[in-house]
């Protein structure tokens, strides 16, 4: 390749890494708006928890995908796919298309945020060129979590919240072109590694029972409750059939048993818990407590992402002065204070008070994650490094995708129980949206406001007590031992 070639490939994956960390925080922006116009506050953790497992379920099994089509043209699949459902889902006349959309987005996204990955390897073999270009792959994301409130806030505010899915379309037709364009991959021979099917549908029945468990606790403990039995059968089910895999395993049974590895992945589960619970709550707190608009509602989540970038880069520092685990509480605690805030927050708590509180929450997640990420790859032998750093990245995400989910079972159960004449379930929707606000009487307005408050204090204190569990996980446990690698 040349090096105009060069570049404009590394642009356009950019592109797509943008437009999936854009979709990760302007549509937490738009759900008032989105709630309010399709009556769907029962459903809101869906729309995100549904995106997530689409992505977590699909990440291993693009990349085996890409050994049969090649990774460019199933990189330029997922964007298509990402693409179509994210204008149907902005086409979406009530919440169920829009969920079953956004199940699609989630699928597009999991190759669209994955295979680049290994596009890189083939386009930069020189390791410290990749480990530059990688760098840029942080800093896009993390520019696409900052400008995505505005964004968001801005198009929901002057046009409507259908063009925080609209605006994909453009995003990731350019990203298309200009890959086709200057990236022509080498047909490679298949190396014929034999797939865990088995484990890999087990495994994906097992996050779906488990999600719909989880959100069955909204209206039906009894049924939340067998799903749960079921899920954790499966569970059991996905495990005995790993024990005969051996390194062709979805998850070698190896991995699962190492409870130092796995201990770290306990503990992003519960810190993304929390991180997406400040995510989709924060803006519906400053939009239906302070009667802020959409705008200011997706501001909240400046501070956080701002510094979760400085604390990212300030840990390459600091674990060349102290022990990982000692870098994993600091973040922990960073995060611990945000929770705290959440939790002490009044009804009459100023907007500044939610910024501070986010601030602290990317802190704290900028400073846990690199040393647990590279924690993962080293403590395990060469041959599970892949797999390793995989199974990371699915319980990052399931952390965020079941949470998301009971934190949304949570705030329906808490509204519905508080509700009484002539109060609604609707008229609490109109309210975590400042535009439709306007049209409810003045009078009841503070008891709405009183009936919301509680229940986001409610999952503020479930996210203080997971952040606890966090700390209590990272104090007890010991660090895996660094292994040997070739030529060490």
């Amino acid at each position: 390749m040349s090096k105009r070639q060069l570049l404009v490939a590394t642009i356009a994956l950019l592109a797509a890494n943008f437009m999936g960390g854009l979709d990760a925080t302007i549509i937490n922006t738009a759900l008032p708006a989105i709630t309010s116009d399709l009556n769907g506050i029962r459903y809101i953790g869906w729309i995100s928890s549904i995106f997530l497992l689409g992505t977590a379920v699909t990440t291993v099994l693009w990349g085996r995908i890409g050994e049969v089509l090649g990774n460019k043209r199933t990189f330029q699949l997922a964007v298509i796919i990402f693409i179509v459902s994210s204008i149907l889902g902005g086409l979406s006349t009530n919440m169920l298309m829009l969920i079953v959309m956004r199940a699609f987005m989630g699928s597009g996204a999991g190759g669209m945020t994955s295979i680049p990955f290994i596009i890189y390897a083939d386009i930069y073999p020189n390791p410290a060129q990749r480990a530059r270009a990688l760098g840029w792959v942080t800093a896009s994301f993390t520019l696409s979590t900052v400008v995505g409130p505005l964004i968001g806030g801005w198009l929901v505010d002057t046009f409507s919240w259908h063009w925080v899915f609209y605006i994909n379309g453009p995003i990731g037709i350019i990203a298309l072109l200009m890959l086709q364009l200057s990236y022509h991959e080498e047909k490679i021979e298949s190396q014929h590694h034999a797939f865990d099917y088995r484990g890999a549908a087990l495994l994906v029945l097992t996050l779906v029972v488990l999600l719909f468990a989880s959100d069955a606790l909204a209206n039906n403990f009894l049924r939340a409750g067998l799903l749960l039995v079921i899920g954790i059968a499966l569970a059991i089910c996905f495990y005995q059939v790993e024990k005969h895999q051996g390194l062709s395993a979805m998850v070698p049974v190896e991995l699962l048993k190492g409870w130092r590895i796995q201990s770290q992945n306990i503990i992003m589960f519960l810190l993304n818990g929390f991180f997406i619970g400040y995510s989709i709550y924060a803006p519906m707190w400053a939009q239906g407590l302070l009667g802020t608009n959409a705008t200011y509602g997706g501001m909240t989540q400046i501070a956080s992402s701002i510094l979760l970038l400085i604390g990212a880069r300030w840990t390459a520092t600091l674990m060349g002065r102290m022990p990982y685990r000692r870098v994993v509480m600091l973040g922990s605690i960073s995060v611990l204070i945000s929770a705290i805030a959440m939790v002490m927050a009044t009804k009459q708590a100023p907007y500044w008070w939610l910024i501070i509180s986010g601030g602290f929450e990317g802190l704290g997640i900028g400073l846990a994650f690199t040393p647990m990420q590279v924690s993962l790859q080293d403590g395990v032998r060469e041959e599970l490094v892949g797999i390793s750093t995989t199974f990371g990245l699915l319980f990052r995400t399931l952390g965020q995708t079941f949470m998301s989910a009971i934190f949304g079972a949570v705030l329906s159960l808490s509204t519905i129980s508080q509700l009484r004449a002539p109060l609604t379930n609707r008229m609490i929707n109109q309210l975590t949206d400042a535009s439709t606000a306007k049209s409810l009487p003045a009078t009841l307005i503070p008891q709405l406001r009183t009936i919301l408050f509680n229940s986001l204090h409610l999952i503020m204190v479930i996210g203080l007590g997971i952040i606890i569990c966090a700390l209590v996980i990272n104090f007890i446990r010991k660090e895996p031992a660094k292994q040997p690698r070739g030529g060490n």
